[in-house]
Protein backbone atom coordinates (compact mmCIF):
# COMPACT_ATOMS: atom_id res chain seq x y z
CA UNK A 1 0.00 0.00 0.00
CA UNK A 2 2.88 2.37 0.75
CA UNK A 3 4.46 1.54 -2.62
CA UNK A 4 1.23 2.15 -4.52
CA UNK A 5 0.70 5.43 -2.67
CA UNK A 6 4.17 6.66 -3.68
CA UNK A 7 3.51 5.76 -7.31
CA UNK A 8 0.23 7.70 -7.28
CA UNK A 9 1.87 10.80 -5.80
CA UNK A 10 5.00 10.86 -7.96
CA UNK A 11 3.23 9.94 -11.20
CA UNK A 12 0.86 12.86 -10.65
CA UNK A 13 3.78 15.18 -9.84
CA UNK A 14 5.54 14.08 -13.05
CA UNK A 15 2.40 14.96 -14.97
CA UNK A 16 2.36 18.40 -13.35
CA UNK A 17 6.08 18.97 -13.95
CA UNK A 18 7.25 21.74 -16.23
CA UNK A 19 10.73 20.40 -17.07
CA UNK A 20 12.59 17.25 -18.09
CA UNK A 21 14.67 17.39 -14.90
CA UNK A 22 11.50 17.53 -12.86
CA UNK A 23 10.15 14.43 -14.57
CA UNK A 24 13.44 12.61 -13.99
CA UNK A 25 13.40 13.51 -10.30
CA UNK A 26 9.80 12.45 -9.80
CA UNK A 27 10.51 9.21 -11.64
CA UNK A 28 13.06 8.45 -8.92
CA UNK A 29 10.34 8.67 -6.27
CA UNK A 30 8.10 6.62 -8.55
CA UNK A 31 10.85 4.01 -8.69
CA UNK A 32 10.92 3.81 -4.90
CA UNK A 33 7.21 3.03 -4.95
CA UNK A 34 7.78 0.35 -7.58
CA UNK A 35 10.51 -1.18 -5.44
CA UNK A 36 8.25 -1.44 -2.39
CA UNK A 37 5.43 -2.92 -4.45
CA UNK A 38 7.52 -5.43 -6.42
CA UNK A 39 9.38 -6.65 -3.34
CA UNK A 40 6.14 -7.48 -1.52
CA UNK A 41 3.41 -8.17 -4.09
CA UNK A 42 4.78 -11.55 -5.21
CA UNK A 43 5.06 -12.78 -1.63
CA UNK A 44 1.49 -11.65 -0.90
CA UNK A 45 0.13 -13.40 -3.99
CA UNK A 46 1.95 -16.65 -3.22
CA UNK A 47 0.71 -16.55 0.36
CA UNK A 48 -2.89 -15.72 -0.61
CA UNK A 49 -3.41 -18.01 -3.61
CA UNK A 50 -5.29 -21.27 -3.06
CA UNK A 51 -4.25 -23.00 -6.28
CA UNK A 52 -0.70 -23.88 -5.26
CA UNK A 53 2.67 -22.21 -5.57
CA UNK A 54 3.17 -22.77 -9.32
CA UNK A 55 -0.34 -21.53 -10.06
CA UNK A 56 0.28 -18.38 -8.05
CA UNK A 57 3.44 -17.62 -10.02
CA UNK A 58 1.64 -18.16 -13.33
CA UNK A 59 -1.20 -15.89 -12.17
CA UNK A 60 1.30 -13.21 -11.14
CA UNK A 61 3.23 -13.27 -14.42
CA UNK A 62 0.08 -13.46 -16.56
CA UNK A 63 -1.33 -10.41 -14.78
CA UNK A 64 1.92 -8.56 -15.39
CA UNK A 65 1.77 -9.54 -19.05
CA UNK A 66 -1.77 -8.25 -19.48
CA UNK A 67 -0.81 -5.00 -17.78
CA UNK A 68 2.24 -4.65 -20.00
CA UNK A 69 0.03 -5.29 -23.04
CA UNK A 70 -2.62 -2.73 -22.13
CA UNK A 71 -0.23 -0.10 -20.75
CA UNK A 72 1.51 1.01 -23.96
CA UNK A 73 -1.78 1.04 -25.87
CA UNK A 74 -3.50 3.20 -23.26
CA UNK A 75 -0.36 5.31 -22.98
CA UNK A 76 -0.38 5.85 -26.72
CA UNK A 77 -3.96 7.10 -26.72
CA UNK A 78 -3.34 9.37 -23.73
CA UNK A 79 -0.05 10.56 -25.23
CA UNK A 80 -1.85 11.69 -28.35
CA UNK A 81 -4.01 13.94 -26.18
CA UNK A 82 -1.12 15.36 -24.17
CA UNK A 83 2.36 14.30 -23.05
CA UNK A 84 1.04 14.68 -19.51
CA UNK A 85 -1.74 12.17 -20.17
CA UNK A 86 0.22 8.95 -19.53
CA UNK A 87 1.50 10.25 -16.18
CA UNK A 88 -1.97 11.15 -14.96
CA UNK A 89 -3.25 7.84 -16.35
CA UNK A 90 -0.74 5.97 -14.20
CA UNK A 91 -1.77 7.97 -11.14
CA UNK A 92 -5.46 7.10 -11.67
CA UNK A 93 -4.78 3.41 -12.33
CA UNK A 94 -2.52 3.06 -9.30
CA UNK A 95 -5.13 4.83 -7.16
CA UNK A 96 -7.63 2.19 -8.29
CA UNK A 97 -5.10 -0.52 -7.44
CA UNK A 98 -4.53 1.03 -4.02
CA UNK A 99 -8.26 1.16 -3.32
CA UNK A 100 -8.65 -2.46 -4.45
CA UNK A 101 -5.78 -3.54 -2.19
CA UNK A 102 -7.28 -1.77 0.81
CA UNK A 103 -10.76 -3.23 0.30
CA UNK A 104 -10.19 -6.66 -1.25
CA UNK A 105 -6.85 -8.05 -0.02
CA UNK A 106 -7.00 -9.82 3.33
CA UNK A 107 -4.76 -8.18 5.94
CA UNK A 108 -1.49 -10.05 6.37
CA UNK A 109 -0.23 -10.62 9.91
CA UNK A 110 2.90 -8.85 11.01
CA UNK A 111 5.92 -11.17 11.14
CA UNK A 112 6.76 -12.59 14.54
CA UNK A 113 10.31 -11.27 14.15
CA UNK A 114 11.32 -8.13 12.26
CA UNK A 115 13.50 -8.72 9.22
CA UNK A 116 16.77 -6.72 9.24
CA UNK A 117 17.12 -4.14 6.49
CA UNK A 118 20.26 -5.87 5.15
CA UNK A 119 18.69 -9.34 5.12
CA UNK A 120 18.15 -9.34 1.32
CA UNK A 121 21.80 -8.41 0.75
CA UNK A 122 23.01 -11.11 3.14
CA UNK A 123 20.69 -13.60 1.45
CA UNK A 124 22.84 -13.33 -1.66
CA UNK A 125 25.41 -15.48 0.14
CA UNK A 126 23.21 -18.33 -0.99
CA UNK A 127 24.87 -19.13 -4.31
CA UNK A 128 21.81 -20.37 -6.17
CA UNK A 129 19.86 -17.19 -5.34
CA UNK A 130 22.82 -15.06 -6.44
CA UNK A 131 23.12 -17.09 -9.65
CA UNK A 132 19.45 -16.53 -10.52
CA UNK A 133 19.79 -12.83 -9.67
CA UNK A 134 22.84 -12.33 -11.91
CA UNK A 135 21.16 -14.27 -14.71
CA UNK A 136 18.12 -11.99 -14.43
CA UNK A 137 20.37 -8.91 -14.33
CA UNK A 138 21.95 -9.91 -17.64
CA UNK A 139 18.57 -10.76 -19.15
CA UNK A 140 17.15 -7.42 -17.99
CA UNK A 141 20.07 -5.67 -19.67
CA UNK A 142 18.90 -7.01 -23.00
CA UNK A 143 15.21 -6.60 -22.16
CA UNK A 144 15.46 -2.92 -21.19
CA UNK A 145 17.71 -2.21 -24.16
CA UNK A 146 14.95 -3.51 -26.41
CA UNK A 147 12.21 -1.75 -24.46
CA UNK A 148 14.05 1.57 -24.40
CA UNK A 149 15.54 1.75 -27.89
CA UNK A 150 13.53 -0.48 -30.25
CA UNK A 151 10.81 2.21 -30.60
CA UNK A 152 13.27 4.63 -32.25
CA UNK A 153 13.98 2.70 -35.47
CA UNK A 154 10.27 1.81 -35.76
CA UNK A 155 9.45 5.52 -36.25
CA UNK A 156 5.79 4.99 -35.36
CA UNK A 157 3.18 7.27 -33.86
CA UNK A 158 2.40 6.84 -30.15
CA UNK A 159 -0.79 4.89 -30.91
CA UNK A 160 0.80 2.55 -33.45
CA UNK A 161 3.72 1.95 -31.13
CA UNK A 162 1.17 1.11 -28.45
CA UNK A 163 -0.37 -1.53 -30.71
CA UNK A 164 3.05 -3.12 -31.29
CA UNK A 165 3.68 -3.51 -27.59
CA UNK A 166 0.05 -4.52 -27.05
CA UNK A 167 0.67 -7.53 -29.30
CA UNK A 168 3.96 -8.18 -27.53
CA UNK A 169 2.28 -8.09 -24.12
CA UNK A 170 -0.53 -10.43 -25.18
CA UNK A 171 2.02 -13.01 -26.27
CA UNK A 172 3.91 -12.50 -23.01
CA UNK A 173 0.76 -13.11 -20.95
CA UNK A 174 -0.35 -16.12 -23.00
CA UNK A 175 2.99 -17.90 -22.91
CA UNK A 176 3.43 -17.10 -19.22
CA UNK A 177 0.42 -19.35 -18.66
CA UNK A 178 0.77 -22.01 -21.36
CA UNK A 179 4.28 -22.12 -22.76
CA UNK A 180 6.21 -21.99 -19.51
CA UNK A 181 4.30 -24.86 -17.89
CA UNK A 182 4.52 -27.07 -20.98
CA UNK A 183 8.24 -26.52 -21.47
CA UNK A 184 8.94 -27.08 -17.78
CA UNK A 185 7.14 -30.44 -17.83
CA UNK A 186 8.83 -31.53 -21.04
CA UNK A 187 12.38 -30.20 -20.67
CA UNK A 188 12.77 -28.99 -17.09
CA UNK A 189 13.33 -25.46 -15.80
CA UNK A 190 17.03 -25.16 -16.64
CA UNK A 191 16.83 -26.34 -20.25
CA UNK A 192 13.69 -24.29 -20.88
CA UNK A 193 15.45 -21.16 -19.61
CA UNK A 194 18.53 -21.91 -21.73
CA UNK A 195 16.29 -22.04 -24.78
CA UNK A 196 14.21 -18.96 -23.94
CA UNK A 197 17.25 -16.80 -23.18
CA UNK A 198 19.09 -17.98 -26.30
CA UNK A 199 16.12 -17.23 -28.56
CA UNK A 200 15.78 -13.80 -26.95
CA UNK A 201 19.46 -13.14 -27.64
CA UNK A 202 18.97 -14.13 -31.29
CA UNK A 203 16.01 -11.74 -31.60
CA UNK A 204 18.09 -8.91 -30.13
CA UNK A 205 20.88 -9.71 -32.57
CA UNK A 206 18.43 -9.60 -35.49
CA UNK A 207 17.16 -6.21 -34.31
CA UNK A 208 20.76 -5.01 -34.16
CA UNK A 209 21.57 -6.27 -37.66
CA UNK A 210 18.31 -5.13 -39.30
CA UNK A 211 17.76 -1.94 -37.32
CA UNK A 212 17.13 -0.01 -40.54
CA UNK A 213 14.23 -2.31 -41.47
CA UNK A 214 11.15 -1.17 -39.55
CA UNK A 215 9.17 -4.37 -40.08
CA UNK A 216 12.05 -6.60 -39.06
CA UNK A 217 12.30 -4.70 -35.79
CA UNK A 218 8.54 -4.88 -35.20
CA UNK A 219 8.37 -8.63 -35.87
CA UNK A 220 11.34 -9.35 -33.57
CA UNK A 221 9.93 -7.19 -30.77
CA UNK A 222 6.49 -8.83 -30.94
CA UNK A 223 8.02 -12.32 -31.12
CA UNK A 224 10.16 -11.60 -28.07
CA UNK A 225 6.96 -11.57 -26.02
CA UNK A 226 6.85 -15.36 -26.37
CA UNK A 227 10.23 -15.98 -24.79
CA UNK A 228 9.80 -13.13 -22.29
CA UNK A 229 6.65 -14.78 -20.94
CA UNK A 230 8.38 -18.14 -20.63
CA UNK A 231 11.48 -16.66 -19.04
CA UNK A 232 9.60 -14.48 -16.55
CA UNK A 233 7.46 -17.32 -15.18
CA UNK A 234 10.23 -19.91 -14.98
CA UNK A 235 12.75 -17.51 -13.47
CA UNK A 236 10.34 -16.33 -10.77
CA UNK A 237 9.46 -19.92 -9.90
CA UNK A 238 13.12 -20.89 -9.82
CA UNK A 239 14.06 -18.06 -7.46
CA UNK A 240 11.48 -19.22 -4.94
CA UNK A 241 12.41 -22.87 -5.32
CA UNK A 242 16.18 -22.73 -5.00
CA UNK A 243 16.24 -20.39 -2.03
CA UNK A 244 15.67 -21.78 1.50
CA UNK A 245 14.96 -18.34 2.98
CA UNK A 246 11.70 -16.49 3.50
CA UNK A 247 9.89 -15.57 0.29
CA UNK A 248 9.77 -11.78 0.91
CA UNK A 249 13.53 -11.75 1.58
CA UNK A 250 14.26 -13.87 -1.50
CA UNK A 251 12.00 -11.69 -3.65
CA UNK A 252 13.67 -8.49 -2.40
CA UNK A 253 17.18 -9.88 -2.92
CA UNK A 254 16.36 -11.08 -6.42
CA UNK A 255 14.67 -7.80 -7.35
CA UNK A 256 17.61 -5.78 -6.07
CA UNK A 257 20.08 -7.62 -8.30
CA UNK A 258 18.01 -7.95 -11.45
CA UNK A 259 16.93 -4.32 -11.66
CA UNK A 260 20.55 -3.20 -11.65
CA UNK A 261 20.51 -4.39 -15.26
CA UNK A 262 17.27 -2.55 -15.93
CA UNK A 263 18.73 0.64 -14.52
CA UNK A 264 22.09 0.58 -16.26
CA UNK A 265 21.07 -0.72 -19.70
CA UNK A 266 19.14 2.32 -21.03
CA UNK A 267 21.88 4.71 -19.90
CA UNK A 268 24.61 2.55 -21.42
CA UNK A 269 22.60 2.14 -24.63
CA UNK A 270 22.37 5.92 -25.01
CA UNK A 271 26.13 6.24 -24.64
CA UNK A 272 26.68 3.51 -27.25
CA UNK A 273 24.39 5.28 -29.71
CA UNK A 274 26.26 8.55 -29.14
CA UNK A 275 29.68 6.96 -29.65
CA UNK A 276 28.83 4.46 -32.40
CA UNK A 277 25.33 3.95 -33.81
CA UNK A 278 21.92 2.53 -32.90
CA UNK A 279 22.89 -1.00 -34.02
CA UNK A 280 25.46 -1.45 -31.26
CA UNK A 281 23.23 -1.51 -28.12
CA UNK A 282 21.15 -4.40 -29.48
CA UNK A 283 24.20 -6.43 -30.48
CA UNK A 284 25.81 -5.85 -27.08
CA UNK A 285 22.48 -6.73 -25.45
CA UNK A 286 22.44 -10.05 -27.29
CA UNK A 287 25.95 -10.86 -26.07
CA UNK A 288 25.02 -9.94 -22.49
CA UNK A 289 21.93 -12.20 -22.55
CA UNK A 290 24.06 -15.10 -23.83
CA UNK A 291 26.41 -14.44 -20.95
CA UNK A 292 23.36 -14.90 -18.75
CA UNK A 293 22.90 -18.39 -20.20
CA UNK A 294 26.48 -19.21 -19.22
CA UNK A 295 25.89 -17.94 -15.68
CA UNK A 296 22.65 -19.90 -15.39
CA UNK A 297 24.40 -23.11 -16.45
CA UNK A 298 26.42 -22.99 -13.23
CA UNK A 299 23.14 -23.48 -11.36
CA UNK A 300 21.87 -26.44 -13.38
CA UNK A 301 21.95 -28.97 -10.53
CA UNK A 302 19.78 -27.11 -8.01
CA UNK A 303 17.25 -26.29 -10.73
CA UNK A 304 17.07 -29.93 -11.74
CA UNK A 305 16.72 -30.92 -8.09
CA UNK A 306 13.91 -28.39 -7.64
CA UNK A 307 12.05 -29.83 -10.63
CA UNK A 308 12.42 -33.35 -9.25
CA UNK A 309 11.23 -32.32 -5.79
CA UNK A 310 8.22 -30.45 -7.19
CA UNK A 311 7.27 -33.44 -9.33
CA UNK A 312 7.54 -35.78 -6.35
CA UNK A 313 5.55 -33.54 -4.02
CA UNK A 314 2.84 -32.63 -6.51
CA UNK A 315 1.48 -29.26 -7.70
CA UNK A 316 0.55 -28.05 -4.20
CA UNK A 317 3.92 -28.61 -2.58
CA UNK A 318 5.31 -25.80 -0.51
CA UNK A 319 8.28 -23.97 -2.01
CA UNK A 320 9.98 -23.80 1.37
CA UNK A 321 9.91 -27.60 1.65
CA UNK A 322 11.34 -27.98 -1.84
CA UNK A 323 14.03 -25.40 -1.13
CA UNK A 324 15.02 -27.27 2.00
CA UNK A 325 15.46 -30.49 0.02
CA UNK A 326 17.78 -28.93 -2.53
CA UNK A 327 19.58 -26.30 -0.45
CA UNK A 328 22.78 -28.30 -0.19
CA UNK A 329 22.95 -28.94 -3.94
CA UNK A 330 24.85 -25.69 -4.38
CA UNK A 331 26.83 -25.62 -1.17
CA UNK A 332 24.66 -22.75 0.03
CA UNK A 333 22.73 -24.42 2.83
CA UNK A 334 25.11 -23.56 5.70
CA UNK A 335 25.08 -19.86 4.83
CA UNK A 336 21.32 -19.90 4.39
CA UNK A 337 20.81 -21.61 7.74
CA UNK A 338 23.15 -19.14 9.42
CA UNK A 339 21.22 -16.28 7.86
CA UNK A 340 17.89 -17.70 9.01
CA UNK A 341 19.26 -18.05 12.57
CA UNK A 342 20.56 -14.49 12.44
CA UNK A 343 17.19 -13.15 11.29
CA UNK A 344 15.38 -15.03 14.05
CA UNK A 345 17.91 -13.86 16.64
CA UNK A 346 17.31 -10.23 15.75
Amino acid sequence: MAGLSLIVVFAALAGLSGSINGIVGFRAGWGLGNALFIATSLAVIVASATGGFAGAIVLYEAALGLGIAAGPLLGGFLGNLSWRGPFFGVAVLMAIALLATITLVEPTPKPARPTPLLAPIKALRHRSLLTMGITALLYNWGFFTMLGYAPYPMELSATRLGFVFFAWGLLLAFFSITGAAWLQRRFGTARSLYGALTVFAVLLLLIGVFTDNRWAVIVCVVASGIVAGINNTLTTQAVMLVSPIERPVASAAYGFVRFIGGGLAPYAAGKMVDHWNIHVPFIIGAVVVLLGVAVLSTGHRPLAAADAAMAAEGPHSAPDDVAGEIADEFGGAPDAIDLEKEIRTH
